[in-house]
């Protein structure tokens, strides 16, 4: 009923009509402006460069599978260590020894990235080889760790079609800015 009223009436004659429909006109310019410049800079080879560049960036970042023996005291964990030295396996030792959660399962904690586990733990870790066991205790909030570096791999990327969606997300934002 006001949308009838309003085309009978006169007030698409007033000025404040003609200004906001010019304002509107502007915007609506403005919208169809940016978005056919999104348009032109959303290629499908402008998402595969954004991809290689993600891809590249995931390829430096090192994560590890590890196991642990977690004690209470650091004479508890030298002895594990003395007992490894002594040609003890690690994944039963943990079973034995281990009071963490992981224990049960050989101390298997899978892999992680930096940032994940807590600093000392953290450090330690990334400072061993592949294969190789700590030789001293690592003291965290939780007691005296031992760890076994499993495994080093660079994180593989996500594949292009799973990620294309955010990378269409990110490109319209940097061609907004």
């Amino acid at each position: 009923i006001v949308e009838f009223k309003a085309d009978k009436s006169d007030v698409m004659n007033s000025d404040e009509y003609k200004t906001r429909l010019e304002d509107a006109k502007k915007q609506i310019a403005r919208a169809v402006f940016i978005e056919q410049q999104i348009n032109e800079r959303l290629t499908d080879e402008a998402l595969k460069a954004a991809y290689d560049e993600y891809a590249a960036e995931q390829a430096k970042i090192e994560e590890l599978s590890a196991r642990h023996i977690l004690v209470n005291t650091e004479e508890e964990a030298k002895a594990v260590i003395a007992e490894l030295d002594g040609g003890k396996d690690f994944a039963e030792l943990a079973k034995e020894k281990s009071t963490g959660p992981s224990g049960e399962n050989g101390g298997d904690l899978g892999y992680f990235k930096k940032g994940e586990m807590v600093p000392e733990f953290e450090e330690a870790s990334f400072a061993i080889e592949k294969g190789a066991y700590s030789k001293e205790p690592v003291q965290t909030q939780f007691g005296y760790h031992i760890i076994k570096i499993e495994d080093r791999r660079s994180v593989e990327a996500e594949s292009f079609e799973d990620m294309k969606p955010s990378l269409e997300a990110a490109l319209r934002t940097k061609v907004l800015q």
